[in-house]
């Protein structure tokens, strides 16, 4: 039987509490609304006494605002998820909430579509929190039931006619965690690709790389080869050679890629002993993994217990002095608004640069994936907002390029994903802005048609009017009119002729000068090949439908 997570809804509006009540199908998402409050300090309370698991409260509340109580919230019960909602002008307390610990905040009035997708997203994420909860129950149980797995893998050999092809001393001391060892970690540098992968070809590629890494492993004495989460797997090397094992993890780049065409890069972690540092063991080679984003693909990342860059930004962060919050907020503005001009310039050129100088200086500060991944998705909704009040166009998916921030496992992956992003936008509205261009320039040719199609008029006369070849000038005005210059021309003509044979005597051959043709029985036989009679006839025609 599946979960039902609990909700707890906080806000000092009753009709935004109804509203949030009914607006989602709760049931459907397998969560349950246990209590609602009007304020923050009625809210911790109702946090404190069903221990929830998400909390949908606004920021602006008596008493106490959301996100003192998130704070207060947070430091109880670190687990929970918290969804603020934020009015248009308290986008810097959403930008305080999240630094603290929001999971996500929207803006009111709250689009409930929107609050579906995050209500559902912010389940998945407690999904994957408890997932990540089980690891070291995980690791430990594995490593204590090794020894009943070698020894069912002896047996079968044996079955199948081997005479103890291994000697069982040799694998059971094999596993003695006692000794120092090391893990190795790879994983795929594409990760945002990998995500977009069908489950079909992710099995494909993983069973490939399994195969590889596994076959390697039995070769390199590794103690155990297997997948541990989607695109990574982990390797345990005993005695712990640092060095050994950085030559080890130079191999299995190489052989991945020979073998698989994937790129991939190892962690490595530090020496440990003990089945207890298992799990030690495997976060260690995860810190060192996630040096990726800014090392770059293909690499052996080492955990040296080196911390200082670490500790350095994170005591800036931390520092949260005035200063150093309009140093960041000055320096995202001065960024949006470079890449603004040149995306509303239709300079993509100069989008791509500057995005290469962007990620350049997010390397050159040390900038880790979480920091780095905050401050894009600012400078996205920024930059976003902007084009918005230029051209009201925001960018395209906005949302979804968002979501796809925190997936990127590089900077180089995530250069390439807002490239893409801001160079399609850019594309598109500078083909919408030539197609504008064109359809003013057809209209300024057909109201000087209008005017002047009585007169011997010419199609040079009129591309050079407008400033086109006049060849393109036939090709556009097709396009736009749907008829070629002399097909419209002669309607208008005839159009005309007709208007004045209904509603005037004059004669037929002082008709066609009126409208264009010198030559008035060449005018006869235009207008004969369009109405189906003569001009004579088309006036006699209309005199009998009068007067009848």
């Amino acid at each position: 039987m599946s979960r039902i997570y609990k909700v707890i809804l906080v806000d000092d509006e009753p009709i935004i509490l109804r509203s949030l009540k009914v607006a989602l199908p709760w049931e459907d998402m397998q969560m349950q609304i246990v209590g609602e409050a009007s304020n923050g300090e009625q809210g911790l309370k109702l946090i404190q006494a069903h221990k929830p698991d998400i909390v949908i409260s606004d920021i602006r509340m008596p008493v106490m605002d959301g996100i003192s109580m998130m704070k207060e919230a947070l430091h109880q019960q670190s687990s929970l998820v918290f969804v603020l909602l934020s009015g248009y002008g308290e986008f810097e307390y959403a930008r305080e909430a999240l630094r603290y610990g929001a999971s996500d905040y929207l803006l009111k009035p709250v689009d409930h579509e929107e609050l579906e997708a995050v209500m559902r997203e912010a389940r998945k994420r407690l999904e994957q929190e408890a997932e990540l909860q089980s690891e070291k129950d995980y690791l430990t149980r594995s490593a204590q039931a090794l020894s009943s797995l070698l020894r069912e893998r002896l047996i079968s050999s044996m079955l199948e006619g081997n005479n103890k092809p291994y000697n069982p001393t040799y694998w059971l001391q094999g596993w003695d965690l006692e000794h120092p060892y090391v893990m190795l970690i790879v994983g795929f540098d594409d990760t945002l690709e990998v995500n977009r992968w069908s489950q079909e070809d992710r099995k494909l590629w993983f069973f490939a790389v399994g195969n590889v890494l596994g076959e390697y492993g039995g070769k390199r004495g590794a103690l155990t080869v297997f997948p541990f989460r989607s695109g990574e797997w982990v390797l345990l090397l005993q005695n712990g050679n640092m060095e050994e094992a950085e030559q080890t993890a130079r191999e299995i780049i190489t052989l991945v890629k020979i073998c698989t065409k994937l790129s991939c890069s190892v962690g490595i972690s530090r020496q440990h002993s003990g089945l207890d540092a298992l799990f030690a063991c495997y976060r260690s080679a995860q810190q060192a993994l996630l040096a990726r984003f800014t090392g770059g693909r293909e690499r052996v990342y080492a955990d040296t217990g080196d911390t200082t860059t670490a500790s350095a930004w994170l005591q800036e962060a931390g520092a949260g002095s005035a200063s150093a919050d309009r140093s960041a907020s000055a320096a995202l503005l001065y960024w949006e608004q470079r890449l603004t001009e040149a995306i509303a310039g239709f300079d993509r050129s100069r989008v791509s640069l500057l995005l290469e100088e962007l990620i350049n200086e997010l390397r050159n500060m040390g900038k880790g994936q979480a920091d780095a991944a905050a401050m894009m998705i600012e400078l996205v909704v920024g930059v976003s907002r902007r084009l918005s009040d230029l051209s009201e166009e925001p960018l395209t998916a906005v949302k979804e390029l968002i979501s796809h921030i925190p997936l990127c496992g590089t900077l180089d992956e995530l250069e390439l994903l807002l490239r893409h992003a801001l160079l399609e936008y850019t594309g598109r509205t500078l083909r919408a802005s030539a197609r504008e261009d064109e359809v003013r320039t057809i209209q300024k040719a057909i109201d000087y048609i209008s005017g002047r199609f009585h007169h011997d008029l010419s199609i040079d006369e009129v591309s050079e009017f407008i400033g086109l070849s006049c060849s393109h000038f036939c090709v556009l005005f097709k396009k736009e009119s749907g008829v070629t210059f002399l097909e419209y021309v002669t309607k208008l003509r005839i159009e005309r002729a007709c208007s004045i044979l209904r509603n005037t005597d004059v004669k037929v051959y002082q008709i066609a000068p009126l409208v264009g043709y010198q030559d008035a029985k060449y005018f006869t036989q235009v207008f004969r090949k369009m109405i189906g009679m003569t001009p004579s006839e088309y006036r006699a025609t209309v005199q009998v439908e009068i007067e009848h």
